[in-house]
């Protein structure tokens, strides 16, 4: 079988120029030249009928439009003896555009132009433009649609709709991309979905948030998968529990804003020296407080440790121990609380020391999610909201 020509200006195979005109709207004459089968026995054998001539929207040349005049035939076949139109790559039966140009104006709405801009710049209907960009999110989420679990697995929510409340997105954090959005943040909504999950053995590392339903969901349906807190939320809530104890010692100073942000930074971060005087001034105005801040600082740099072996991770242990038993026994309600959730986490903490992948992943994904619903101007249908979020994101 001879290998498919392209031509390169018309960009579809087998296709031979036989003339062409104009400037702002590019007329092209051609004509198909490639092989010519039955559509029902396959045969080869045919008996030219009738000849006539269809006229197709195509893609951009340039800055111009173009019109493809492509001269067909219809045959009869001599083995079934049916009658059938010429059939053309590219080129779909009664339609009035190439698939060129559909592509063209999925693509160009998909990067950000509006259906109205498309539709006037290529000369078609809005709704001509929104069906054939609904039929390329279509085609890009059956893409994806029985792909398998992914190793390394981010699960995070986030909030869809007041109506319809929370989604759980699910992402590759290998190829930071997002897997699946699922409606619903429990385990009534989840474990369906869960159970049917292909290759769910698959997956060696789950990261999350410190949420007891994702861990125990994590438990359930990825038994030998190993379970890591997000090194992000588990810092947002040391800022959290310390600010509270804060409070309870300096309410005013806890409502200064720019004291509140000098607390919140890591004393290894950069800072302005006024901004380190001021500080160091207000802690020894404060011893309490003082104490205090030197023991959450302490935390984050144990928390925020990185190591590349297990006997590295062992010698941190302890330390780890020895926190979350002072955090217990200190007399602050909030601190307790910390104290509390550490230990309850402390598996999947100590293991956060030794995995780099976080849930920062999943929460650029969600920023592009919001993205996509301020385009809609809020989506209400969750279907299409999904099959957008996995041909944007996935």
């Amino acid at each position: 079988m001879p290998p498919q020509v392209h031509e390169p200006i018309i960009g579809l195979p087998d296709f031979k120029i036989i003339s062409y005109q104009g400037t702002k709207t590019v007329e092209i004459m051609a004509e198909y030249v490639g092989k010519i089968q039955c559509i029902h026995c396959q045969g080869e054998k045919l008996r030219k009928k009738e000849r006539f001539d269809r006229v197709l929207k195509h893609h951009s040349i340039g800055l111009a439009k173009s019109v493809l005049l492509i001269r067909t035939y219809k045959y009869q076949c001599r083995a079934c003896g049916k009658y059938f139109n010429q059939r053309m790559p590219g080129i779909e039966p009664y339609q009035r555009a190439t698939e060129p140009l559909k592509d063209e104006i999925s693509l160009r709405h998909h990067d950000g132009q509006s259906i109205l801009t498309v539709s006037k710049r290529l000369n078609v209907g809005q709704a001509t433009a929104e069906r054939y960009y609904r039929r390329y999110l279509q085609r890009e989420f059956n893409e994806h649609k029985n792909a398998s679990c992914p190793k390394v697995l981010g699960i995070d929510e986030k909030k869809f709709s007041k109506k319809l409340g929370y989604q759980t997105t699910l992402a590759n954090l290998q190829k930071h991309t997002v897997y699946d959005v699922v409606l619903g943040r429990t385990e009534s909504n989840l474990g369906k979905y869960l159970q049917r999950l292909p290759d769910r053995s698959n997956c060696r590392v789950v990261v999350m948030d410190l949420s007891e339903t994702y861990r125990k969901l994590a438990k359930t349906y990825f038994p030998t998968a190993l379970i890591v807190a997000d090194r992000f939320h588990v810092v947002r809530l040391i800022n959290h529990h310390f600010l509270k104890a804060w409070s309870h010692l300096d309410e005013a100073g806890r409502k200064n804003r720019g004291l509140m942000y000098l607390m919140r930074m890591h004393e290894w971060s950069k800072m302005k020296e006024k901004s380190r005087k001021n500080l160091a001034r207000y802690l020894s105005e404060n011893p309490a407080i003082k104490a205090i801040y030197d023991f959450k600082q302490e935390l984050m740099k144990l928390i925020l440790t990185r190591v590349y072996g297990r006997n590295q991770a062992r010698e941190q242990i302890p330390k780890f121990l020895d926190a979350i038993r002072a955090l217990k026994m200190s007399k602050f309600r909030s601190l307790e609380t910390l104290g509390n959730t550490l230990e309850e986490w402390s598996e999947e903490i100590v293991r956060m020391w030794r995995f780099s992948k976080t849930n920062s992943i999943v929460e650029g994904l969600h920023r592009r999610m919001d993205e996509i619903q301020n385009r809609a101007y809020g989506m209400h249908n969750f279907g299409n909201y999904r099959i957008r979020v996995k041909a944007y994101c996935g």
